[in-house]
């Protein structure tokens, strides 16, 4: 069978698609600034690291064949309304939080909050319906057109794709600590609400869809 990309191209391809997916703000990208502002750079690296490992779990499930299993999971109504009461709650939680004393750095959290944070970055993903959406395909074709390639071709779309997410949440990072200098508290509270806001926003909404398809399941009259 001939392909009618090159590995390279492919590569390439899976790249550019993986980094214009996360510029796109969402969730993961709305949660990790809304760390970043009020736990420092540690709680929001934690975090994305967590959602990037969480990317290299579902390639290598993918590639293993999961992928009818995987979107019989992602089309469950449960995801939905978990998603939005996770998304409720870090809303409704930086709503209330004051604003904290001015701080520059990147500061680590211990081992106990450093594991809390890595696992809210996978809940928040796996809540995520577009993030199901995705890998059962686009990320889906990208995994079966490198199965073509073998091994090799698997570990370079693996690559292509974990390297578009990091060339995004890395300089993400790195202008978050820089921002963090120049912002006023006033201007850190006005950031912090507009981003609660949307987070509950988002939730709300995951949550009515999630159970408006409960209730059909259910045979509620839609």
């Amino acid at each position: 069978m001939t392909l009618p990309l090159s590995l390279e191209a492919l590569v390439a391809t899976g790249y550019l698609v993986s980094l214009a997916t996360v510029v796109i703000p969402g969730p993961i990208t709305l949660v990790a600034t809304r760390l970043a502002l009020a736990h420092r750079l540690g709680a929001a690296f934690w975090f994305l690291v967590g959602a990037t490992l969480l990317d290299a779990v579902l390639f290598a499930a993918l590639a293993s064949g999961a992928g009818p299993h995987l979107a019989r999971l992602g089309a469950l109504p449960a995801v939905e309304l978990a998603g939005g009461l996770v998304l409720l709650w870090g809303g409704l939680a930086s709503a209330r939080q004051g604003t904290r004393e001015p701080t520059v750095g990147f500061s680590l959290p211990n081992n106990q909050h450093r594991f809390r944070y890595l696992f809210l970055g996978m809940g928040v993903s796996l809540a995520n319906p577009h993030y199901w959406l995705w890998w059962v395909t686009a990320g889906l074709a990208f995994v079966e057109t490198a199965r073509h390639y073998g091994e090799p071709g698997l570990l370079w779309m693996l690559g292509a794709l974990l390297g578009g997410v990091v060339s995004w949440y890395a300089p993400l990072l790195l202008a978050l600590g820089q921002g963090k200098t120049l912002l006023s508290p006033a201007a850190e509270r006005l950031v912090v609400k507009i981003l609660a806001a949307v987070l509950v926003t988002l939730g709300f909404g995951l949550v009515a869809l999630g159970g408006y398809r409960l209730g059909l399941q259910w045979g509620l009259p839609g």
